[in-house]
């Protein structure tokens, strides 16, 4: 008799409906695991990369710093800021070529077409008044 309470048991509707239910939340619950591992998963991987990230810009930093710290550096900011030299060096300055000069406006004009001579400039409003109206 047992046998068959049980056979009926496992065999009834009810039972069938318990067990369905029951495998629709476990695969319900599993799903959600899956998809929670999957965007773990993805943070991790983006979390990784921007480490690595981070740590190339910290070599750049590192190697930044060793070529402020070295002598070669120092020297090339000594001489540009400081207008320093080495023993042994010698300075040469080069003088700018101005319009004060008189052989500089020769060498200008040589080199350049010549221009029309404009009359006398114009204020903006003026320019602007004679560009919309044509006057």
């Amino acid at each position: 008799m047992p046998e068959n309470k049980l056979k009926k048991l496992l065999t009834s509707r009810a039972f069938l409906f318990l067990l369905l239910l029951a495998f629709t939340w476990l695969s319900l619950v599993l799903v959600k695991a899956f998809y929670k591992r999957r965007q773990m998963d993805q943070e991790i991987g983006a979390l990784k990369a921007e480490i690595d990230k981070m740590d190339k810009k910290g070599q750049e930093l590192d190697q930044l710093l060793s070529y402020f710290n070295s002598q070669a550096y120092l020297e090339k900011e000594a001489k540009d800021k400081l207008n320093l030299k080495k023993e042994g060096e010698s300075v040469v300055i080069v003088p700018d070529v101005s319009a004060d000069q008189p052989g500089a406006a020769e060498q200008n004009n040589s080199n350049q077409t010549p221009q029309p001579s404009e009359p006398a400039k114009n204020n903006n409003p003026v320019k602007w008044w004679k560009f919309l109206f044509k006057r």
